[in-house]
């Protein structure tokens, strides 16, 4: 199974002289070169992995040398010396040393588990994470871990082809069939912020195998600290923002490669979202396991049930969030802890509200008795009554009751713009779109209605621009909110450039069947049919990017995608007949420029 590497490759280079053309040959080399990278050639199947045994005998070897060293670090002052003679793989090395060597001992086999983390972690760590996952996952047999270091070749600088290599590196993994995924540190995970570490989750998903998550011994403790502290919900904050995209690599190469790879299948945002769910629910557990602790205190055990609360209903399961959060209200009742209580009748109100709209005026109840406790004790103007305030806005807004949620999210936008140095300007963004939602919902909004709305909306445009950059799906629901005041206003052509804007982000993120695309495709057209006068400032076009008009059509590029609109309210014959010129003015679809010119029956583009 481990033969000559040279031998493989000479014996499959013979076997490649058969093939006819050279395109074939070189092809069956760049897959030969990637497998030796990958430290697989010779392996049957086309994996290797560490036996857990023997990662943990080669941390007791050499205990001494990975003290405070990063994975990173043991790789290059330890795995790349121990094969420097070789230039092989670990794995490579170690089955290759005669029996009775140092290394002979270690024990190689098929992997059945992948291991996904940073080269900046700590690597006693992260074999103590292992160590826990193996401890609370026994299985029916012996884990062999697929880890870089050990089973992938580390002298080869950098990977020759990146979509071959990719290729390879898929069929692996589905064969491996499972994957661990090992975060630290539990409140800010390196893992989310690496591009490598993203890569390894797009293929676990893209090839559909077992999904595990892991937090050492000594994380799991801080995170149950925070349980108890009140501040368990740090990590759903920190999950929110998580941004693959702006994940990043050694190699802006490599960085490159996997972000093309991404976009092209699946976008950032809908991979973003996966990971945000997967963390959660192994959170969502972890925080389950913590209520089963000995030792806690009646506030710490308080604490605990409002946290594992919110990461139930954060996940969706509803019913249990609304159980675990009932109980907490039950031990602050008997505890005589009123702002407890309170904490927790705002967390019921939220749950209800979540579960549809026969719960809402109980979640208002909920809500609004929770405002009330916290105003007594804490004051009308404190932090807190306002956040409890801003839900029971939400609330009164789903029943209808407009002029009482208005005068709701104003009070909290006060409060809010006063502490925001503590964090709240994602808080002040949502506010103010509210506002401008409820302004814009009269069927004839006065003009001070509409200018008082658009002044919100760019103000929240503003704050998100501020917290996740100019290209994220936020902005983009910014953009197209502002869109819509504008139109209002009659300012068609400001509103036809943000919903352009719009167009753009949301593509950049999604899909082009995704509900936002086209969505935003389809308000673009109506725009162009409804108004001769709408056009395309130059400084909103990028390379690329065009726009012509020919006759009673308009057509728009954004990328490959085109919006055709007939602008004329009596379409003329076009492109053959009048039913179909109309056909071609209401549809949005992705074109050619040649099938463009076929369609409208034209011989030049005015760009």
């Amino acid at each position: 199974a481990h033969q000559n590497k040279h031998e493989w490759y000479a014996k499959r280079k013979s076997r490649s002289a058969r093939w006819e053309t050279s395109s074939t040959q070189f092809n069956l080399y760049r897959v030969e070169i990637c497998l030796i990278i990958l430290g697989l050639a010779g392996s049957s199947p086309v994996r290797l992995g560490i036996s857990f045994e023997s990662l943990r005998q080669f941390r007791d070897d050499h205990f001494r040398e990975l003290v405070g060293k990063t994975t990173g670090q043991v790789r290059d002052d330890l795995i790349k010396r121990l094969t420097s003679a070789s230039q092989l793989s670990f794995a490579e090395f170690c089955t290759r040393t005669p029996s009775g060597g140092q290394y002979s001992q270690y024990d190689f086999g098929p992997a059945n588990l992948f291991v996904s983390h940073a080269w900046d972690y700590n690597f006693l760590e992260l074999v103590a994470a292992i160590e826990d996952f193996v401890e609370q996952n026994p299985g029916g047999g012996t884990y062999f871990l697929w880890i870089d270091i050990f089973v992938v070749n580390q002298h080869i600088p950098s990977i020759p082809d990146f979509p071959t290599w990719s290729d390879v590196f898929k069929s692996t993994l589905r064969a491996v069939g499972r994957a661990l995924f090992v975060l630290l540190p539990w409140d800010k995970p390196i893992w989310a912020r690496r591009s490598w570490c993203l890569f390894e989750f797009f293929v676990a998903c893209s090839c559909r195998i077992d999904l595990d998550f892991v937090i050492p011994r000594t994380e799991r403790d801080r995170f149950v600290q925070s349980l108890c502290a009140n501040a368990g919900n740090t990590f759903l904050r920190v999950a929110a923002k998580i941004d693959l995209a702006k994940a990043e690599a050694k190699y802006q190469s490599d960085r490159d490669h996997i972000n093309h790879l991404v976009r092209k299948n699946i976008k950032f945002a809908v991979l973003n979202s996966k990971v945000v769910e997967q963390v959660r629910i192994f959170f969502m557990t972890e925080a389950v396991r913590a209520l089963r602790m000995v030792g806690l205190s009646g506030e710490q055990h308080m604490n605990v049930l409002l946290n594992v609360a919110e990461f139930q209903m954060e996940v969706g399961e509803l019913a249990d969030a609304e159980n675990t959060i009932r109980a907490h209200i039950d031990e602050s009742e008997r505890a005589g802890d009123d702002i407890s209580e309170a904490r927790g009748l705002e967390m019921l109100g939220r749950i209800l509200m979540r579960q549809g709209p026969e719960q809402y005026e109980a979640a208002r109840q909920q809500l609004d008795r929770s405002v009330k406790i916290q105003s007594r004790i804490l004051g009308d103007d404190d932090l807190r009554v306002a956040q409890t305030r801003n839900n029971l806005a939400s609330v009164l807004e789903k029943l209808d009751n407009d002029e009482w949620a208005l005068a709701m999210y104003q009070k909290c936008l006060e409060i809010y713009e006063a502490h925001e140095f503590e964090g709240k300007v994602e808080s002040i963004a949502n506010i103010k779109g509210n506002i401008g939602n409820i302004l814009m919902k009269s069927e004839h909004p006065n003009t001070n209605d509409l200018e008082r709305a658009r002044c919100m909306f760019v103000g929240a445009l503003v704050k998100f621009v501020q917290i996740y950059g100019r290209n994220h799906e936020k902005v983009a629901i910014a953009r197209t909110r502002l869109a819509r005041v504008l139109s209002m206003q009659g300012k068609c052509q400001d509103a036809f450039e943000e919903l352009w804007k719009s167009a753009k982000i949301f593509r950049h993120n999604f899909a082009e069947d995704h509900h936002r695309v086209v969505g935003t495709f389809e308000n673009m057209r109506m725009f162009l049919t409804n108004a001769n006068e709408v056009y395309v400032e130059e400084d909103c076009l990028q390379p690329g990017e065009w726009r012509f008009e020919t006759g009673d059509i308009v057509a728009l590029q954004i990328g490959d995608r085109f919006v055709v609109a007939i602008v004329t309210s009596e379409p003329q014959m076009i492109g053959g007949s009048q039913e179909y010129a109309v056909q071609v003015g209401r549809m949005m679809g992705t074109f050619g420029a040649e099938q463009l010119r076929a369609i409208c029956g034209l011989t030049t583009l005015r760009h």
